[in-house]
């Protein structure tokens, strides 16, 4: 549903920037661009987590199955430690895959955010008060940004922040990006 809202919401967008840009190639439909910056939103936002997941998560799990494997060494520790094997379970579900899906439909929603910043959005668990978009998305923002740092896995949070950070780069970069590709590869 977020998806069908905030991706009119894009290309409306992509549209109207395409109107009013001089000098950009003609094109038929905004379709094909929304789907190339979705691709790339989706693909962007899977990298951050995976790199997170590489850089920075993967290393602390090696940090504690060290410090496990030290603990199992000594008979003491192991006698005051108790049984590990329950923390090695929950170790192996630390990184769980991302596919960057949820992170491109948070790109759309920035990008949504940074095109019409006037427009209200109505959530759907209090239909009641509208609120600017940007209010919104900056606490959804601010919600992955608490969870990432506090080390909730109920959601990808990185993939989350990637998303947003690629709508946000492809707001202020990514249509003059695409006018210079469409220029150089000329028609298909």
């Amino acid at each position: 549903m977020a998806l069908c809202s905030f991706g009119s919401a894009a290309t409306t967008f992509f549209y109207l920037y395409h109107r009013n840009d001089p000098n950009a190639t003609p094109e038929s439909s905004t379709r094909w661009h929304f789907l190339a910056f979705f691709i790339s939103a989706g693909l962007f936002s899977g990298l951050v987590s995976h790199v997170v997941a590489t850089k920075v998560i993967f290393p602390r799990l090696l940090a504690r199955a060290s410090a496990q494997a030290s603990i199992k060494a000594s008979p003491a520790a192991s006698a005051i430690a108790g049984s590990t094997s329950a923390t090695a379970v929950t170790s192996t579900r630390e990184i769980l895959p991302s596919l960057g899906a949820s992170g491109a439909v948070y790109a759309t929603v920035t990008l949504s955010a940074l095109a019409f910043p006037d427009a209200e959005i109505r959530l759907l668990l209090l239909p009641f008060f509208p609120i600017p978009i940007s209010t919104g998305v900056g606490g959804i923002i601010l919600l992955d940004v608490v969870g990432a740092l506090r080390g909730w896995k109920l959601f990808d949070h990185y993939a989350h922040l990637g998303g947003a950070a690629a709508g946000a780069i492809y707001y202020y970069y990514g249509m003059p990006w695409w006018n210079f590709v469409k220029r150089t590869t000329g028609p298909i």
